[in-house]
């Protein structure tokens, strides 16, 4: 009988409770506002450890199967069951197990200004003491060697991907790791700006995209803002030409404006 890497028979999933939808990431683009947002809806479940993050073998906040499918264990009566793990975005291990074992899933996918979201992401590891480079424009630097060290991979203290700050914020090559397995409509792609400026708007397309109930009006919840330095604007007008092939394409692979250029 074929087991899974992660150590457990595929037809386990038969008889337990089990997530149906993915909200995926990207890290730093709104992933937890979104989260206590989607709580709230009484139809639909997520877990209380919002990022079990499983599915990525390297950096596992629920370790083992029994653990982690537990998590659902109160799901009765849901229509929407989910978790939170950015991580699944960015790992590229997590695509295909996820397929593997959840082949009808829904994902929820929120992005922003890549720009912003590579400092925004850079100053969150500078605040919780994982970044020994004092400057953005260090880390930016530094993480051309680290990317291909693979002593860094193993030593780093934390999730790997969260010191890549310019290759985690390639959108289009995360969305098309998981665009080999799923069709385009199982996806609900949306941007922080249009989460922050249209909440209400966007919370009922996303509980349409879920299959519950729109006529919902969750409290607006506002999350893990980090205030500090502001970006250096050369480095600024740097990454925006960097980042434009990402946005274009980005935009034509979900086929729409995501306006990922508003802040």
């Amino acid at each position: 009988m074929s087991k899974s890497s992660f150590g457990f028979d595929p037809k386990f999933l038969s008889e337990v409770k089990k997530p149906n939808f993915f909200l995926l990431g990207a890290g730093r683009c709104g992933t937890t506002t979104l989260y206590h947002m989607l709580r709230q809806h009484p139809e639909v479940y997520m877990p209380d450890i919002k990022e079990p993050s499983f599915f990525c073998s390297y950096f596992q906040v629920v370790k083992d199967p029994i653990s982690y499918f537990s998590l659902f264990s109160a799901s009765d009566g849901h229509k929407a069951v989910g978790e939170a793990s950015h991580v699944y975005f960015s790992n590229p291990e997590s695509a295909p197990i996820i397929h593997l074992l959840f082949p009808n899933a829904k994902f929820i996918l929120i992005l922003r200004d890549p720009v912003r979201r590579a400092f925004s992401l850079y100053r969150w590891t500078r605040h919780n003491g994982l970044e020994d480079r004092p400057t953005f424009e260090e880390a930016i630097i530094a993480e051309k060697t680290r990317f291909r060290d693979r002593r860094f991979f193993s030593t780093c203290p934390h999730y790997f991907w969260n010191f890549m700050y310019i290759r985690s914020s390639y959108y289009h090559i995360q969305l098309r790791r998981y665009l080999r397995f799923y069709p385009l409509e199982r996806f609900f792609v949306l941007s922080l700006y249009e989460l922050t400026t249209e909440t209400e708007l966007w919370m009922r397309r996303i509980y349409q995209f879920l299959g519950v109930s729109p006529n919902f009006t969750p409290s607006p919840v506002h999350l893990n803002a980090i205030e500090g330095e502001e970006l250096n604007p050369r480095t600024k007008i740097l990454l925006e030409r960097h980042f434009r092939s990402v946005i274009s394409d980005t935009t034509r692979i979900v086929g729409r404006d995501l306006r990922l250029t508003h802040r």
